[in-house]
């Protein structure tokens, strides 16, 4: 079985993939996509809360996600915003004073600007 940091984070489903799932595949999961379907945007967004951190694991998966949009949403005629990893400050789970996206500190009001396709505030992820 998998390694469970808190378990009070998972699903049933979620602590019943890490029981039965062979521990060689990696298993994550991406907290948000947002699609502007009228304009044909799209962008990633990860949320770590408690200033939590992406994994190596997330990392590779992520990475290859945001390849794949960044060549195949130019066939489909979107715009592709990039990935964004937005954190929140130490016992913080809402927008407040401190979050970050992609190590940027913002304001709520940014936030809004951004996740609703209006502004970008920041540069999409590059990955390594």
């Amino acid at each position: 079985m998998r390694a469970v940091i808190n378990s009070d984070q998972f699903t049933p489903f979620g602590l019943w993939i890490r029981q039965y799932v062979r521990p060689d595949i990696s298993v994550t999961n991406l907290d948000y996509v947002f699609e502007d379907y009228r304009g044909k945007q799209i962008m990633l967004v990860e949320e770590k809360q408690h200033q939590g951190t992406l994994h190596k694991g997330q990392r590779l998966t992520f990475k290859l996600l945001d390849e794949i949009l960044r060549e195949k949403c130019q066939e489909f005629d979107y715009g592709y915003w990039g990935f964004f990893l937005l954190v929140f400050k130490a016992r913080t789970t809402m927008p407040g004073p401190g979050m970050t996206l992609n190590g940027v500190e913002i304001t709520v009001e940014d936030l809004l600007l951004h996740l609703n396709f209006i502004t970008p505030i920041c540069p999409p992820m590059k990955f390594r």
